[in-house]
C-alpha cells in the first residue's frame, strides 16, 4: 500500500457511465436511473433525458437493484429481514 495521491482528474466524480442511481429525496421519483454522461457537478441520466446534481442522488443498493426502485431505510430493514427469513425456510 502506498500513500501516493492520485493525480487530479477532469470530471472527477463518484459516478461513472452505467451506474444505477436513485434520488435521495423521497419526494422525487423512486425509479432507478442509469448514468449516461458524467459532467462537472452532476450527471445526465437515462439517455441524457434528465440531469441531476451529484449531491441529490446516490448509488442504488443491491436491494434497490433487485426491486428496480428506491427503498427508504425503514422499508429496507423490513425487507432485508423478510428476505433473510425466507432464505432460512427455503
Amino acid at each position: 500500500m502506498t500513500n501516493i495521491s492520485k493525480p487530479k482528474q477532469q470530471n472527477n466524480s463518484d459516478y461513472v457511465v452505467g451506474d444505477s442511481v436513485v434520488f435521495i429525496d423521497p419526494s422525487k421519483p423512486d425509479h432507478l436511473m442509469t448514468v449516461t454522461q458524467v459532467q462537472k457537478n452532476g450527471v445526465l441520466l437515462n439517455g441524457n433525458n434528465s440531469f441531476a446534481l451529484n449531491h441529490l442522488i446516490r448509488h442504488a443498493t443491491a436491494l434497490e437493484l433487485s426491486l428496480k426502485r428506491r427503498v427508504i431505510s425503514d422499508i429496507a430493514k423490513h425487507l432485508e429481514a423478510a428476505t433473510n427469513a425466507q432464505k432460512e425456510v427455503s
